[in-house]
């Protein structure tokens, strides 16, 4: 059997691997690696070490991290070994981060007093940002600005070098982005134009948002810089939420989370989608894929959920696609049709008047579909920013519009529907079961308890 020629150093990432998964015990891990409790043991005490090729290489499938972690290179330095090494923390911080974003965003959120949080929830927000009942999509005022000076902060900055290790070859990742897609190489993850939003107001009377231009990466080079810095360091804390900002060099250095100067804001548009039926309402839900995106990763999301972006390039398509309600549509179908993603890469327009889009918005001309909007809010985990919305829509239009619906797409899984009808249904039982025991992203949870506060008036 081909041989590793260089200790490996198993034992070390056997033992941040339980750190990071919160495993307790070696019978534990050797459930993970398919081998004997006692050979796990010994891995960890160094009294053992594995120098075949093939078992290293089934250890690091195991435990999610490049094989190049167990020392397989040829000749490898003492500073090799520690690039590796940091590697491997940083993918399993990020395993971590994946697998507990609930937990996080509710520990993120008690970092922070000032702000409101929306209706108990995780989501965070200020009066500013939220109108005090829910306003017509088409009462939102959106304006473009052109030539916007650059943020402050941009993740290149000293507090987020923990964060971006060593390549093998001994430079440094100079943003967070190239660290994702070099190591955690999600399935959907590409930098794509996007709407930068730089001021919001709303009142009873309607809304307004400014936007400039910005990337997806120069978000992900902030936010999920902030959320990993919160995942370490609750892992080093056996997590439990005894720090506070001070302990978070990068999440002091940003400050106020709603400060549109210092950093990138990139909202997603999130929209809760209920069904309207005489015999029962209905609404959606979507278990997002924990190694398929980027954001929201391994939570449960309200449908349609999506980044706030053109469809294609050009300016013509920047102009074309400034809409919530376009941007909104695109994710019904993308979402609950698996129709392929206008992923921003073709010149190509999208014709909004054209089906399957027109139906939709004539529903929402002839009253069988209503849009709304309640504001603002961040996830203060990955503050990216959350633009909260419903959508009811009538059965027969629903059923038109979604015949094919799947329960599966690219980014994750469809909830599954109730007994005898389309999607889950909307009773204050399942509304309180998803809110108190559903891993839910923190828009979600918004706009969940947005919309049951404001039924009188949604779903009259």
């Amino acid at each position: 059997m081909p041989t590793a020629a260089h200790d490996p150093r198993l034992g070390d990432v056997i033992k941040a691997y339980m750190k990071a998964r919160g495993a307790t015990t070696h019978e534990e891990m050797a459930r993970v690696l398919g081998v004997e409790r006692s050979l796990v043991s010994k891995y960890v005490s160094g009294t053992r070490t594995c120098r075949d090729v093939t078992q290293l290489r089934r250890f690091a499938d195991a435990m999610e991290v490049p094989p190049e972690t167990f020392g397989l290179l040829s000749s490898p330095s003492r500073d090799q070994h520690d690039r590796t090494d940091d590697l491997a923390e940083w993918s399993l911080v990020r395993q971590t981060l994946n697998r507990n974003r609930h937990a996080l965003t509710s520990v993120a959120a008690r970092l922070y007093w000032e702000p409101i949080r929306i209706e108990g929830t995780s989501c965070i927000t200020r009066p500013d940002w939220m109108a005090a009942i829910p306003i017509d999509l088409d009462a939102v005022q959106l304006d473009l600005v052109s030539n916007v000076c650059e943020p402050l902060l941009n993740g290149s900055e000293p507090e987020t070098e923990p964060f971006r290790p060593m390549r093998p070859d001994g430079s440094r990742f100079e943003r967070y982005s190239q660290v994702v897609r070099s190591i955690a190489q999600p399935a959907l993850f590409e930098n794509r134009t996007s709407y930068r939003l730089l001021a919001a107001g709303f009142d009873e009377s309607g809304g307004r948002m400014e936007f400039g231009l910005t990337t997806y990466f120069d978000m992900v080079d902030v936010c999920e810089v902030l959320a990993h810095e919160t995942t370490a360091a609750w892992i080093s804390r056996n997590r439990t939420e005894r720090f506070d900002i001070r302990d978070l060099p990068f999440r002091e250095r940003v400050g106020d989370l709603f400060d549109t100067i210092r950093r990138p804001l990139l909202p997603s548009i999130n929209t809760l989608t209920v069904r309207r039926a005489s015999d029962g309402d209905t609404f959606f839900l979507h278990r997002r894929g924990a190694a398929s995106v980027t954001l929201a990763a391994g939570l449960t999301h309200i449908i349609p959920a999506g980044v706030f972006q053109p469809a294609a390039i050009g300016p013509w398509n920047v102009l074309e696609d400034f809409s919530l309600w376009h941007n909104m549509i695109r994710e019904f179908f993308e979402e609950f049709l698996d129709a392929p993603e206008h992923d921003g890469s073709r010149g190509t327009s999208v014709d909004y008047t054209a089906e399957p889009y027109r139906t939709l918005t004539e529903a929402r001309h002839d009253g069988t579909a209503k849009a709304w909007c309640f504001g603002v809010g961040l996830d203060p985990l990955a503050p990216a920013g959350e633009m909260l919305t419903t959508v009811v829509i009538d059965a027969d239009v629903f059923d038109q519009v979604f015949a094919g619906l799947v329960s599966q797409n690219a980014e994750g899984e469809v909830y599954p529907s109730d007994n005898g009808t389309i999607g889950i249904r909307w009773t204050a039982a399942n509304i309180r079961r998803v809110l108190n025991h559903e891993p839910l992203a923190a828009a979600a949870a918004a706009c969940i308890a947005l919309t049951w506060k404001h039924r009188d008036l949604l779903l009259p």
